[in-house]
């Protein structure tokens, strides 16, 4: 059941992530373009009404900007291209550097990993970072990645509050069950060290055929 599940819910991302992209997207696009044909074409005389449609040509170019950023968080081409070390690094340079200072080193990654490893893996270590941004209250974040020949260990630490490791069972919110089942999925472990005030390192390991 959790295959399946996990299944569906990477197609559905798929075909959102479509729909963004080439639907929404384009349309956006298309609005930008006729905008700026537009305001080529009128003479807009007042200063504030200047100023309301530069502001609205600004919107609708980070409106733009953030539909393709969504796009790619749902299903990044890079993914598919390139392997999952790229897509990190891809992922962590747009997090803000002077708010969270993150690191990413890999090795071992010469060879592709199957598409639903790879897949699986990056959501894994996305909700991970996600999880450090909203609750962690770090200042930096390091993230490991070591292939060998029996498998795949991530590691990702963070400098933050952290937490009493004994409550994680209580945890209501999503984000960590999402990654302990798609660790399921991938048949690998994850293990949490933390104590509050002393930050988290998250251990995870994934066997690769």
């Amino acid at each position: 059941i959790t295959k399946a599940v996990l299944d569906a819910e990477e197609n559905e991302r798929k075909r959102i992530a479509s729909d963004l992209h080439d639907g929404v997207g384009q349309l956006f696009s298309a609005v930008k373009l006729n905008m700026n044909g537009l305001f080529d074409r009128i003479k807009i005389e007042r200063d504030e009404d200047r100023f309301l449609a530069e502001n609205t040509l600004a919107l609708v170019d980070e409106s733009c900007k953030e539909v393709r950023i969504i796009s790619h968080r749902m299903m990044p081409n890079m993914l598919l291209r390139s392997g999952i070390a790229s897509d990190l690094k891809s992922f962590i340079e747009k997090i803000d550097g002077d708010t969270l200072k993150v690191t990413l080193e890999a090795t071992g990654f010469k060879d592709r990993l199957e598409s639903n490893v790879e897949t699986m893996l990056y959501r894994v270590i996305q909700e991970t970072v996600a999880n450090v941004i909203k609750h962690a209250k770090a200042t930096r974040l390091d993230i490991a990645l070591n292939r060998d020949a029996e498998g795949i260990t991530a590691t990702v630490t963070d400098n933050g509050k952290g937490f009493d490791t004994t409550q994680i069972g209580s945890f209501t919110g999503i984000g960590l069950k999402n990654i302990i089942t798609r660790i399921e999925y991938l048949k690998g472990s994850v293990d949490y060290e933390s104590a509050p005030d002393k930050g988290t390192t998250v251990n995870i390991w994934v066997p690769v055929a």
